[in-house]
């Protein structure tokens, strides 16, 4: 039996397209296109699920806001996390939408729950379940995707500067005088924000001759118990490492934590960056050098941008790239000199 996707590769056109088409929605749709999709649909013998139909003609007010849901971990447990939902949702209820939080652990699934909610659109997070412009092409709704790296030319996204804010991390520990960095993050395998912030990083160093070696990148969940339980591994080890870029600002205040309870001192023994700029490194002692970014601003900017294409007659793609900033905090210094690193590795 032909399926919607059938129509969608035999007409050169996305399933959110086919379904506008197929659901009376045509003026969303130009004549050239809806020509082609019904010539598609006549060609592999597509029949319409008349109650799929139905549903599809309500309008529905639900916004999906789709994250990347790990076995073993906190569904949104970061403060990160929950300030970039509080913002979508604040943003959705303004414009008169509820927003649904779907965990997302396989695509089928995923794409299956957001149909049979009937969502008007969704706010994809960060995931790796599969690539942007499959997920767009299997949804019939609009969709807008966040901190994506790839097919940035078929969908609509919000990212942030996350490559020139790690190369900015890079430039400041380098020109301190460090020499021994190491970077603690999720996985990097292919493309995505740690992949980013990582390459950045690289690049920064390298402006002053300093290479990151691969043994000196460590796998660790952006949480502030992984973070910890890094430090006292750093710390065990006796590292010549005098400085640690987090990936994000949970994980460096975890790094933080524990490296004084193995009766190391930040910055004077260790320095440690993070990045996201969250309220709660300021608190911290010292306070956490990172590189700050508005959560806020993305979340609406992407909340604004799935909005504008449900009601638009005829949606375009749009994207963006939000600037981030240097706050310097207290843990970043030059690295020791030669008799606290000999006091150190004496520990």
């Amino acid at each position: 039996m032909a399926t919607l996707q059938d129509v969608a590769r035999l007409a050169g056109v996305s399933a959110m397209t086919v379904s506008n088409v197929i659901n009376g929605r045509a003026g969303k749709v130009s004549a050239a296109t809806t020509a082609r999709v019904m010539a598609a649909v006549e060609e592999v013998g597509y029949v319409p699920n008349a109650s799929a139909r139905s549903l599809a003609s309500s309008a529905s007010r639900i916004i999906a806001l789709v994250y990347g849901a790990a076995p073993g971990r906190a569904a949104l447990g970061s403060p990160y996390e929950s300030l970039f939902v509080g913002a979508c949702e604040e943003r959705a209820r303004d414009g008169g939408f509820a927003l649904m939080l779907c965990g997302a652990t396989r695509v089928t699934e995923t794409i299956d729950q957001l149909r049979s909610w009937n969502v008007a659109g969704a706010v994809v997070m960060a995931t790796t379940i599969t690539t942007p412009r499959d997920f767009a092409n299997r949804v019939t709704a609009p969709t807008v995707f966040v901190d994506a790296y790839e097919d940035l030319d078929d969908i609509s996204y919000v990212n942030i500067d996350d490559v020139g804010g790690a190369r900015l991390v890079g430039e400041k520990i380098a020109a301190l005088g460090h020499r021994h960095v190491a970077f603690v993050g999720p996985s990097t395998v292919g493309s995505g924000v740690v992949r980013a912030r990582l390459d950045g990083l690289r690049q920064g160093l390298a402006e002053y001759g300093v290479s990151l070696e691969r043994r000196d990148v460590f796998l660790a969940e952006v949480d502030f118990e992984q973070g910890r339980a890094f430090a006292h591994r750093l710390a065990q080890g006796r590292s010549e490492i005098t400085a640690v870029f987090a990936s994000g600002d949970f994980l460096a205040l975890g790094i933080v934590a524990g490296l004084r309870q193995c009766g190391l001192n930040v910055p004077g023994d260790v320095s440690v960056v993070g990045f996201d700029g969250l309220d709660i490194s300021t608190y911290t002692d010292p306070p956490l050098t990172t590189v700050r970014q508005s959560v806020r601003d993305k979340a609406t900017t992407a909340v604004d941008y799935l909005i504008e294409a449900i009601g638009g007659d005829d949606p375009v793609l749009r994207g963006t790239v939000l600037p981030v900033t240097w706050a310097p905090g207290a843990a970043l210094a030059g690295p020791p000199g030669p008799a606290a690193a000999r006091a150190r590795a004496a520990t």
